[in-house]
């Protein structure tokens, strides 16, 4: 069994590589990267050729690593064209189990199955009325969007080898680091570019999964449309304000001279208001922790004459005003997402496949986006946190080739490429 693996995420985006060994105490992180993917409605400025071949010249960015280039890698698909479906039925002999899946895979996977790669786990068995049954997750994908993705993995110069999906690959990398206890029921939410991946972990056993057809893409749409900026220009504020928040937008726009960094049962459960657009009236404004003004989280003022009258700064106002400018940015963009989201949770509770949701992990770049944890929190009910697959691998080996908190701040958007590497050894 290999002892080193590489994990490659090919996103929307960007292409993201992780190059893990597996130790004594767990993994050990070898090398780590990362390019971003130019496209056009963000870079006009480029001919349709170069944004044809803007995957191929990220990969080939990343496959500069010796650690990457020429190894064998495991890689994944995702959206429209992966199936996974759940399936059940009564307790069979070991030898009949794979007949009986490809003959439920055929009545509810939505495209030939001669034109897919099929796959499938099965669960622990359950009782059901006092019987035994099986029950699973079998996954389709259209082979032509596995061929696509093999071929231009081999034009950019990797071996890949084995194919997962995106979903699987962020419940085993959360598995693999963080562990799950049998009555504990965790989502795991990456937030990429144009596909959300769903990914909700009941014990160590059971898994459910599902892309969503929205994403961080949304954001940048709403920022363009509340701030009057064309898309490269929300896009890049976008960029910014997940390692800023969004700073007052008068006019409209932004400072010319602005820098940025780039490239990058129902217990838990519960339907909750959404946040209202900004209104120019009586807005709460709340102040997060870390916020030096004297309030403890969860203190309100209702008016601009009440905060000053508090005797706190000027500065606190404008931290408050930033944080419902954020809140407001994502109501309108994540809306979508976020009722998706509670449709799938009561959609899993309803039918008593899971008793609750427990916690929620954010990860993808998007989850970086300033308040983003607390607005997922208040509408899903649920609590919410950002997930850094690197927090519980050992990355002393590389930490010295990188700037300071460079992995803490890339953590979160390499959950998929992380699982990746990990089903490769």
């Amino acid at each position: 069994m290999a002892t080193l693996a590489v994990g490659i995420d090919v996103g929307t985006s960007s292409v993201k590589a992780v190059a893990l060994k597996r130790t004594g105490s767990g993994y050990s992180l070898r090398s780590v990267g990362q390019a971003d993917i130019r496209r056009s409605e963000f870079h006009p400025e480029e001919s349709p050729q170069a944004i044809a071949e803007a995957p191929l010249r990220a990969l080939e960015r990343v496959s500069q690593d010796s650690a990457f280039s020429r190894k064998p890698c495991a890689f994944a698909v995702s959206g429209p064209r992966v199936a996974p479906r759940l399936f059940k039925f009564p307790s069979i002999p070991k030898g009949e189990v794979e007949q009986a899946i490809r003959f439920e895979a055929e009545q509810i996977i939505p495209f030939d199955l001669a034109q897919a790669a099929l796959d499938y786990v099965l669960f622990d068995e359950a009782m059901e009325e006092g019987k035994p049954v099986m029950e699973g997750l079998v996954v389709a994908v259209h082979k032509e969007e596995v061929d696509k993705r093999f071929v231009l993995l081999k034009s950019a110069g990797f071996d890949p080898v084995v194919l997962d999906i995106d979903t699987l690959a962020l419940a085993n990398a959360y598995s693999e680091t963080e562990g799950l206890n049998e009555r504990e029921t965790v989502a795991l939410i990456n937030i990429g570019a144009r596909f959300t991946n769903l990914s909700i972990l009941h014990g160590p056993r059971r898994c459910f999964v599902r892309d969503i057809a929205t994403g961080g893409d949304m954001l940048s749409r709403a920022i363009s449309e509340i701030y009057g900026l064309d898309l490269p220009q929300a896009e890049k504020r976008k960029r910014e304000a997940s390692y800023t928040p969004l700073d007052d937008l008068e006019g409209g726009g932004f400072a010319d001279d602005f820098g940025g960094v780039g490239g990058g049962e129902t217990e838990g459960f519960g339907d909750t208001e959404g946040f209202e657009p900004i209104d120019d009236g009586n807005e709460e404004y709340v102040l997060l922790d870390s916020d030096q003004t004297g309030f403890e989280s969860g203190d309100t003022m209702s008016d601009a004459d009440d905060f000053e009258a508090s005797g706190q700064t000027q500065s606190g106002m404008d931290a408050a005003q930033r944080i419902s400018a954020n809140r407001a940015v994502l109501a309108d963009a994540l809306g979508d997402l976020i009722s998706e989201i509670q449709d799938t949770f009561k959609y899993y509770i309803n039918r008593r496949i899971i008793p609750r949701v427990d916690k929620v992990r954010l990860c993808g770049g998007t989850a970086k986006f300033p308040d983003i944890q607390e607005f997922f929190a208040s509408q899903l009910g649920v609590p919410t946190e950002l997930w850094n697959p690197f927090a519980r691998i050992d990355v002393g080996g590389v930490a010295g080739k990188y700037p300071p908190n460079f992995l803490d701040e890339l953590g979160p958007m390499m959950a998929v490429a992380t699982g990746l590497a990990m089903r490769a050894l």
